[in-house]
């Protein structure tokens, strides 16, 4: 159809715009521009938003709860490793013990085979402060390493550290998961002596005990000042020689070569098994049944320090299994809570997207009204004799477009 059956009012203008020749055209058509701007702003909203809720779907592990409770269950982890490391100290001492009673077991057979005649008292001499050594490397020989933070350090229960006090270590084991501890005091399972000279308060020691092998003799050593200042008054113990002692009270008097007569009160430690010279190296009864008594209540301490270890063991061990519930129960806790967190962000994922459908869907309708009511203001502006529309059915030669018209 040619260009000059249209009507002269199809302008260059109006047809390169549509029919726009209007300030109030031009306006209603801006609608459109609206429409596609508001459609990318939600539809960027809405992509934030599903973004925001991809990530808390792939972080949502990391929650406070579920970290508060790995922090709880690594406390008790942690106290769980120190109350394993407390039944290791118990343990290395346990181990002592059948060795222990054995040689005091040994050592009162040693003192019936005399008594029976069986041995001599120079034999049971030698061979009980040979004993007394192996017994304290027996004590020595519980020393356990454990870890405290960073460092490690040395815990013994049956040794002593000082000659002079006879001091244990105690250790302190975790309990419950509320911070509460098990105390375990030490036993001084070794045997030691010093002797508190009369008048003067000087401080006598034997290395009876500690010597470096049984062929080796033992040394009583005077000091003014333990174990800074030694007085230079030292005699072998093959050597001295005993006037008496009371094992009730300690008493003792002895003959020092060169020096004269010391008399003072033994103090004993851990076991209290003195050398075998205070014992005037069994030559006599009186001595024999100090002897033996010593070695009773030696028995008697160890069986109940045995006894009390055994016990403390069995509590550690039966706590050691709560601490397992615990944990495990935590680790049952997070992944319950992880997998709940995990399905809440999966919902509210999906809802999200949900979302942004039902939005684009209800954008889409309004739209649709909306350039309904601009193509009906359109319409109407073009609407010539009685609604013949004139402009809306021009053909946009200049672009090449063709558009069918129904009179």
């Amino acid at each position: 159809m040619p260009l000059a059956a249209f009507s002269p009012s199809a302008t260059l203008i109006g047809t390169l715009t549509g029919g726009i020749t209007s300030i109030d055209r031009v306006l209603v058509t801006q609608s459109g521009r609206a429409q596609s701007q508001a459609a990318r702003s939600m539809q960027q909203l809405f992509s934030s938003r599903i973004d925001a809720a991809l990530a808390n779907l792939g972080a949502s592990d990391s929650t406070a709860i579920s970290e508060q409770l790995l922090r709880d269950q690594s406390h008790l982890i942690s106290r769980k490793e120190r109350m394993n490391q407390a039944i290791g100290v118990l343990n290395q001492a346990l181990d002592q013990f059948e060795y222990l009673k054995n040689h005091i077991d040994y050592l009162q057979q040693q003192i019936t085979d005399l008594e029976n005649g069986d041995i001599t008292a120079a034999a049971l001499s030698v061979d009980w402060d040979n004993k007394l050594r192996k017994i304290n490397q027996l004590a020595s020989a519980a020393s356990e390493s454990i870890k405290d933070g960073s460092s490690y350090y040395q815990k013994n229960i049956i040794e002593s550290l000082s000659r002079s006090s006879f001091a244990t270590q105690t250790l302190f084991a975790p309990y419950n998961s509320a911070g509460d501890t098990l105390q375990i005091d030490g036993v001084y399972l070794g045997t030691d002596y010093y002797i508190t000279e009369d008048g003067s308060g000087d401080f006598w020691n034997s290395d009876t005990g500690y010597a470096a092998s049984e062929d080796a003799v033992g040394t009583l050593t005077e000091y003014s000042s333990y174990p800074d200042t030694a007085t230079g008054i030292s005699d072998s113990v093959t050597n001295l020689t005993l006037n008496s002692f009371t094992a009730s009270t300690g008493a003792i008097s002895f003959d020092v070569s060169g020096t004269g007569t010391i008399t003072g009160t033994v103090t004993g430690g851990g076991l209290a098994l003195l050398d075998a010279w205070i014992y005037s190296d069994f030559d006599n009864q009186t001595s024999i049944d100090q002897a033996k008594d010593a070695l009773e209540v030696a028995e008697g301490l160890v069986l109940t320090a045995e006894a009390e270890f055994l016990s403390d063991r069995a509590t550690l061990q039966s706590r050691v299994s709560v601490f397992d519930s615990l944990i495990t129960g935590i680790d049952k806790q997070v992944a319950d809570l992880v997998e709940d967190i995990q399905s809440e962000a999966e919902a509210k994922l999906l809802a999200t997207q949900l979302e942004f459908i039902l939005a684009q869907f209800n954008f889409a309708l309004l739209a649709a009204r909306g350039n309904s009511l601009v193509q009906s203001i359109l319409i109407s502006q073009d609407t010539e004799d009685f609604g013949t529309n004139t402009n809306a059915g021009r053909v946009l030669v200049t672009v090449g477009a063709t558009i069918n018209i129904t009179a």
